[in-house]
Order: structure tokens, then sequence, then C-alpha cells
């Protein structure tokens, strides 16, 4: 079964100096960390990185910074599904949740925890796996952030 959040939010951009000490790989570690962390809280067991799922997911957060879009949809109409597919995840159970906006990865997880379809996929017990992707970019013409997190498990 495939998990797709379509419902997405858009954070107002926080002034440029904010940028300067940004860290892609401190933004994903922090991300999986609030994710297991609200995943606990709900008696779910954690997730783990799983290298498919990051480039995937990285991919696709490029994608969208490099054409300024905000969608499940690559640049040129591949669905997340069949992405997360291409680069080599296979566990039968996939979902995806995207954020847009300068915001920090505690601010990501609360946003997706209050739609409920994101929550869906946060809470989904058969994942066991995620890959986040996050790539700085313009969206509206201000600073953000596109956040891709892939899902997957048995």
């Amino acid at each position: 079964m495939i998990i797709c959040a379509l419902v997405a939010s858009l954070v107002l951009a926080l002034p440029s100096t904010a940028s300067a000490s940004f860290s892609a790989y401190t933004f994903k570690t922090n991300l999986l960390h609030w994710v297991n962390v609200y995943r606990a809280n709900h008696g779910l067991k954690r997730l783990v990185f799983a290298p498919s799922l990051n480039t995937a997911a990285q991919a696709h957060s490029n994608n969208m910074a490099r054409y300024h879009l905000f969608s499940h949809y690559s640049s040129n109409g591949t669905t997340w599904a069949a992405r997360i597919r291409w680069y080599g995840y296979r566990a039968p159970y996939i979902g995806e949740n995207l954020a847009v906006g300068w915001i920090t990865s505690y601010r990501t997880l609360v946003m997706w925890a209050n739609s409920a379809p994101h929550r869906a996929n946060l809470l989904r017990g058969v994942y066991d796996h995620l890959g986040v992707g996050v790539t700085r970019g313009t969206y509206g013409g201000r600073v953000a952030l596109y956040i891709t997190a892939d899902f997957g498990g048995y």
C-alpha cells in the first residue's frame, strides 16, 4: 500500500542572515531524531536512514530547488513512488512528506504532525526506514529549504 501526503505547508522565510549557519547534515539528523521522538511517543519503533531513500529524497529536494517547484512530481513528471523505486528502494510500503520554507527540523516535524496526511506517514507502523533530502534555494522569492522525507518499510 502506498501512502502519499499531498498536503504541504509553506512557511515564510526568515531574514537571509539566518541561512549563513545552515548545515544539511545537521538538519537531516535532527529531523530523523524528531521523527523518532514523535513515533516513540506513539509507541512506534524508531526509523533508521536507508541509503536509497536518502538518495531519492535528496534528488527530489535538489530538483524542486533547481526548478522552483513544490510537488510530489519531479520536474520531468516522475511520480514520487517511481522515483523512490528508481533509486533502488524495494520494500513494499513507501510514503513521502514535503515541506518548504526557512524552518527548523523541529518545526518541520510539528507542521507534519498537525496535518492529517503527513501525520499518517509519521505514524505508519510498517515503516522501518527514512530518507531525508534538504536543499537550500528560493521559493516565492524568499530563501527556503526544500525538504523531502521518504518513508519505507516491510
